[in-house]
């Protein structure tokens, strides 16, 4: 069958429209899985909004939830830098920072930087707003002396539902030990218990 020039061009005209629909819709569904990782993500907010995000890595790609100031989620809600204060066995303060790989580092002002001052540990959440952490102190027995300390704390922690404050408590053993052996946990010379406290350390 042959078509005159007009009823041609009415032709393409609705195959070029067809493609023009088909086209924003493909795009729209492309721009909806990079806001959502591929997956539906009811936390997401009206689209239409602008808002604060920040990327969240996932099993093979990622995506970008929101951020509102002050309000942490539950599951990375401990991580972040904290000034701390221990009460009961342990009397210590300092900067304290929680890390999204699991990993926790300690910088303590009452301590003399000659003993020791900087302390690690490793964490994990066990319930909601609740974290466990394994910590590890080594230092000397006094200044000019003689590496011999190993402090072992067992810590559990709640979060505040603002996010900017946690408290807790906690247990610790003291072993003495050596250069030879500074893991050695054999020996203990003392053991007690107490409370911590912290605030959120925020970004100017």
């Amino acid at each position: 069958m042959v078509l005159s020039r007009s009823k041609r061009w009415q032709s393409v005209r609705g195959m070029l429209l067809v493609l023009g629909v088909l086209g924003l819709a493909a795009a729209g569904q492309a721009a909806a899985a990079c806001m959502d990782g591929g997956k539906k993500d009811s936390r997401l907010p009206d689209p239409a909004r602008m808002i604060q995000a920040v990327y969240h890595p996932g099993e093979s790609y990622g995506s970008l939830l929101p951020v509102n100031e002050g309000n942490y989620g539950d599951e990375d809600g401990i991580v972040g830098l904290w000034e701390f204060k221990f009460s009961g066995f342990a009397t210590d303060w300092g900067t304290q920072a929680w890390h999204a790989d699991g990993t926790e580092l300690m910088f303590s002002g009452g301590q003399n930087p000659e003993t020791g001052d900087v302390c690690q540990g490793v964490w994990r959440k066990i319930g909601h707003n609740t974290y466990t952490l394994n910590h590890i102190a080594m230092g000397y027995n006094a200044p000019g002396g003689s590496f011999g300390d190993r402090i072992h704390f067992h810590m559990v922690v709640t979060l505040a539902p603002s996010g900017n404050t946690f408290s807790g408590h906690y247990s610790a053993k003291v072993f003495a030990v050596s250069p030879a052996d500074p893991f050695d946990e054999s020996v203990q010379v003392a053991s007690g218990t107490g409370a911590v406290t912290a605030s959120r350390v925020k970004p100017d």
